[in-house]
């Protein structure tokens, strides 16, 4: 494990081979796939972020998360159709939900450290997490291992999904 940071684990990730991503994000969605029910909170990947989004884009009740103010999001459902948003990622253009109705929502993240998550220090899941009752799933690559300490506004993960591993609580 390396010590806190954030663009050395984005270089990291970016750094693998398509058909090293590709297998790697295959094992994931396949370790993955278990906890999928009800309605579902996912994300449109960014900066090598692990792609879940295009094996499970069919999938019934899903929804994406889109940027509404400075500091708050929520997630939306997804149409089939992205629109640019916040920080030119593609958002749903569908209707809102509350954060307590979503059963999972699988999270993104910079880099991870037990059940510990880093995101890009925006604060925009951490904020939406503490609202939401669902499962909360961190997905990444075992590269994006690191040492940091958990700072008190961070929400844990209840389970940590790598290509190796699946971590709970």
């Amino acid at each position: 494990m390396i010590p806190l940071d954030r663009a050395a684990c984005i270089q990291k990730r970016k750094a693998l081979t398509a058909s090293q991503r590709k297998q790697k994000e295959q094992a994931i969605v396949t370790q993955l796939l278990p906890f999928l029910k009800g309605k579902v909170g996912l994300y449109v990947p960014i900066q090598g972020e692990v792609d879940v989004f295009s094996p499970l884009c069919s999938y019934p009740h899903l929804y994406l998360p889109k940027v509404t103010g400075p500091d708050s999001m929520r997630f939306c459902q997804y149409q089939g159709k992205l629109q640019e948003g916040a920080f030119h990622v593609g958002e749903p253009t569908g209707q809102a939900c509350q954060p307590q109705d979503l059963d999972v929502v699988v999270v993104p993240m910079t880099g991870f450290c037990g059940l510990h998550r880093k995101g890009y220090g925006k604060g925009y899941y951490d904020r939406f997490l503490k609202q939401a009752k669902a499962l909360k799933i961190g997905v990444a690559f075992d590269c994006q291992e690191m040492v940091f300490e958990k700072q008190t506004h961070d929400v844990d993960m209840d389970l940590l999904i790598t290509e190796t591993q699946c971590r709970r609580k």
